[in-house]
């Protein structure tokens, strides 16, 4: 339980900068996404990230029984997911940190 805890922190931060970077100077993958997340209204956004955030603990856990992947594997992949969910609603650290 530890070493998925810490891979998935571990994980979420190096995710989280990596797609920032992508974001903001090679790709602006996630631009028009956040831009339309941020025309709605708070409950709305609160509701959507609370069930992006769901699934992606969803996706993890059907991941790790039907692949059997480890503890690290699914706390990289729910890092990972986490930090996707959290670009597109810019509740990023990164982004957070440099405002």
């Amino acid at each position: 339980m530890g070493i998925s805890i810490v891979a998935t922190i571990l994980s979420a931060a190096i995710s989280n900068f990596l797609l920032n970077i992508l974001n903001d100077k090679v790709w602006g993958v996630f631009k028009s996404m956040q831009r339309d997340l941020c025309n709605l209204s708070n409950g709305t956004r609160r509701i959507l990230n609370f069930a992006g955030i769901l699934l992606a603990i969803l996706i993890t856990v059907f991941l790790s029984i039907s692949l059997g992947i480890s503890k690290l594997g699914s706390g990289l992949i729910l890092g990972f997911l986490g930090s996707t969910v959290d670009i597109c609603f810019r509740n990023n650290i990164v982004e957070n940190t440099t405002k």
